[in-house]
């Protein structure tokens, strides 16, 4: 059996517009600070909410590299190379980082670049009015090969991997928020069977751009306001661990995966994966002390996660204390649940919780050392990790 308890997760870092750390984040929380900007571009403000939660887009003295970086990048390859940055120069890293046996693990956003240059708007807008056969001779004029497909998993993974030259196993996924969870679960496994020595594990959010409203849309978004950010961890057998500064280290207990083609299908999809990471865990629903679930960005999601988990726990009055980071970070896609990840870390290591009522966050002792993250993707895909204490 694969041996998890072999593994630590630590060194959390955090890029959101609640600040560069999981103290800030969580201090924003608990005080109700308003992190969001106004959103103003070509295009008008973000349709449905004037606010965003927007990050500064960080420069090359920032992110330790050479300017001609900024020129092969995409803001969301730069809030990746900080999150990595601040992950890996922190307190919790010690010796010598990267070679053959360091991989790396992310999870990436929808593809956000333009398929029609804005010139051609008005004209689709046109042709719409008169013959689907000319909306498609316009896409077939304006829209190059492959002009759809995002450079983001080249970029993002080759900058990181050279600047801290990473060169073990890799993998990337995208785009919805299930890709954040699957690269923390891949990354720890790659540690847990001897893939690798370390795995640096990552996910970052779209950049907020007026093209990514109607992507959202497309998917089913009720409207939640928009974030930008990064979050980022680092697995290392346990052995090559020191004490940490930050306090103990944590693991990944157990996990679930799964698929639901409707909303029936996402909530049972979605139990069986709690149950499943419940199980590997060893242990039940008496046994989560925190619930994180993902953003409810889109009616379905939000239904399936609700349900779920009045089914594991009971009536909502009996659950495990549920908060997450929207309030201060706005919906972050792939990145939304492993900052919840980084979140239930912090949580973990100084034995507190954040408790969302609704009104107010606030925070209360932890009462088991186990949090539940969950993930539930725009297109079906589930995921649910235990995270304990490694004293547990």
């Amino acid at each position: 059996m694969t041996n998890l308890d072999g593994v630590r997760l630590t060194a959390p870092g955090l890029y959101t517009a609640a600040g560069a750390d999981p103290a800030s984040l969580w201090e924003a929380l608990v005080a109700g600070k308003d992190t969001g900007r106004p959103y103003e571009s070509l295009a008008g403000t973000w349709p449905g909410a004037g606010t965003v939660f927007l990050v500064d887009d960080p420069d090359a003295a920032t992110l330790g590299v050479h300017r001609r970086v900024l020129r092969t990048s995409e803001k969301q390859a730069r809030m990746a190379l900080l999150g990595a940055r601040l992950a890996l120069t922190g307190p919790s890293v010690t010796g010598p980082v990267g070679g053959e046996g360091w991989g790396l693990y992310l999870g990436l956003p929808t593809v956000d670049e333009q398929l029609l240059r804005f010139s051609a708007l008005d004209g689709l807008r046109r042709a719409a009015d008169d013959s689907p056969g000319a909306v498609a001779a316009l896409y077939g004029r304006e829209v190059p090969p492959f002009s759809g497909l995002s450079h983001l998993n080249s970029t993002a993974a080759a900058h990181i991997s050279a600047t801290f030259g990473l060169t073990g196993a890799m993998a990337a996924y995208s785009p919805f928020s299930d890709a954040g969870l699957t690269a923390l679960v891949d990354g720890v496994l790659s540690v847990a069977e001897g893939e690798n020595e370390a795995a640096v594990i990552g996910a970052v959010s779209p950049k907020v751009h007026p093209l990514l409203f109607p992507q959202y849309e497309e998917l089913g978004w009720t409207g939640a306001a928009p974030g930008e950010g990064a979050a980022f961890l680092v697995a290392r057998r346990a052995a090559d661990v020191p004490a940490a500064p930050d306090g103990p280290a944590v693991r990944l207990a157990g996990y679930g995966r799964g698929f639901g083609a409707d909303d029936a299908d996402l909530t049972s999809a979605l139990t069986e994966a709690v149950r499943a990471a419940l199980e590997m865990a060893g242990t039940d629903a008496a046994g989560i002390g925190w619930v994180l679930p993902d953003a409810g960005w889109t009616a379905a999601g939000e239904q399936a996660q609700r349900a779920a988990l009045g089914r594991v726990f009971g009536p909502a009055g009996g659950w495990p204390a549920v908060a997450g980071a929207e309030r201060a970070t706005g919906v972050l896609g792939p990145a939304h649940p492993l900052v919840h990840g980084v979140l239930a870390l912090h949580g973990l290591a100084t034995g507190r919780l954040l408790a969302d009522d609704g009104e107010t966050v606030r925070e209360e002792p932890l009462p088991v050392d186990r949090a539940l993250v969950l993930a539930c993707g725009a297109r079906g895909q589930v995921c649910a990790v235990v995270l304990e204490g490694a004293g547990s």
